[in-house]
C-alpha cells in the first residue's frame, strides 16, 4: 500500500513539474517574442501586415506556438522565427521527457507489483 501511495505522489509531482515548466516556457518565450519587438530586430505582425504591439498579444502568440494551437492570426517576423523554432523544439523535448519519465513510472509500478506477487507466493509455499 505504501508504493501505491508513493507512486500516485510521484505521478501527481510530475504532471506539477509538466505544468510548472510548461506555463515558466511560455512566459519566458512570450517574454522573448516582446523583446524582440522593443529592440526591433523582429517580432509579430497580423495577417493584415500591421505590428502587433504588447506583451499580452506576445503571451498569446506564446501560447498558440508551445501547444501547438496555430490560430494563425499573428506571423513572426524577423529573428522571431528563431525563437518559434526553439519554442517548438522546447515542447517536443518536453513531451518526450514527460512521456519516458511516466513511463519509468509504470514500470517500477509493475516492477514492484511484480516483486511483491513473486514474494507472496515464495511465501505461500511455507
Amino acid at each position: 500500500m505504501t508504493t501505491d501511495r508513493t507512486t500516485k505522489s510521484r505521478w501527481l509531482f510530475t504532471l506539477w513539474q509538466l505544468t510548472i515548466v510548461s506555463l515558466s516556457l511560455v512566459l519566458i518565450f512570450g517574454l522573448a517574442y516582446w523583446s524582440l519587438d522593443a529592440l526591433d530586430l523582429g517580432g509579430l505582425q497580423e495577417r493584415n501586415g500591421e505590428r502587433v504591439a504588447g506583451f499580452l498579444p506576445c503571451l498569446y502568440f506564446s501560447v498558440e506556438t508551445f501547444f501547438r494551437i496555430g490560430y494563425g492570426i499573428q506571423t513572426p517576423v524577423g529573428l522571431a522565427w528563431a525563437i518559434v523554432t526553439l519554442e517548438a523544439m522546447s515542447h517536443f523535448l518536453i513531451e518526450v521527457v514527460f512521456i519516458s519519465h511516466m513511463a519509468t513510472l509504470g514500470l517500477h509500478r509493475l516492477i514492484s507489483l511484480s516483486d511483491r506477487t513473486r514474494l507472496e507466493n515464495t511465501l505461500n509455499r511455507f
